[in-house]
């Protein structure tokens, strides 16, 4: 018998889908004020302030296409994640500009598939893949997305 575990599938926009376990998205906001951070990097020069916290927003489609994707702002959907570098350091929260409310969805471990060689782009981001509905969606590191080593990476480039 296969493995089943929930997940949330995120729509990111612009083409660009990912999965994240179904703990990992502790709330969905969908009325933010979104502060812009100058000198920043282009896929993550925003922030909000959420629960007196001041949370990063990384814009997934403004990672992937290596240039600023412009929001209405108007109708944001801002899920907020929380991760773990380590079992032994705190959870940390960060927050994702969506296109539209997360999915809710069961994942067997059936579904398992590998990373097609048109989405190499997730390479560094995908803890692992799935097929759904003809689709093959990573699964996000959210700690290795959020931390310092990606940055350093991703700035570099």
């Amino acid at each position: 018998m296969a493995n089943v575990s929930r997940a949330w599938l995120l729509d990111f926009g612009r083409g660009f889908h990912a999965a994240v376990g179904a703990n990992e998205m502790s709330h969905v906001e969908l009325s933010m004020v979104l502060y812009e951070i100058p000198q920043t990097p282009h896929y993550c020069n925003e922030i909000i302030i959420w629960q007196d916290f001041i949370l990063p927003v990384l814009d997934i489609p403004s990672l992937m296409e290596g240039h600023k994707i412009s929001h209405a702002h108007s109708g944001d959907v801002i899920g907020i994640a929380i991760y773990q570098e380590h079992p032994t350091l705190p959870i940390q929260s960060a927050a994702l500009h969506l296109a539209t409310t997360p999915v809710n969805i069961h994942v067997s471990d059936e579904d398992a598939c590998p990373l097609p060689i048109d989405q190499q782009q997730w390479q560094p981001l995908a803890l692992a893949c799935f097929k759904y509905h003809g689709m093959v969606i990573p699964i996000l590191n959210l700690s290795y997305l959020f931390s310092a080593q990606f940055n350093k990476l991703a700035n570099s480039n």
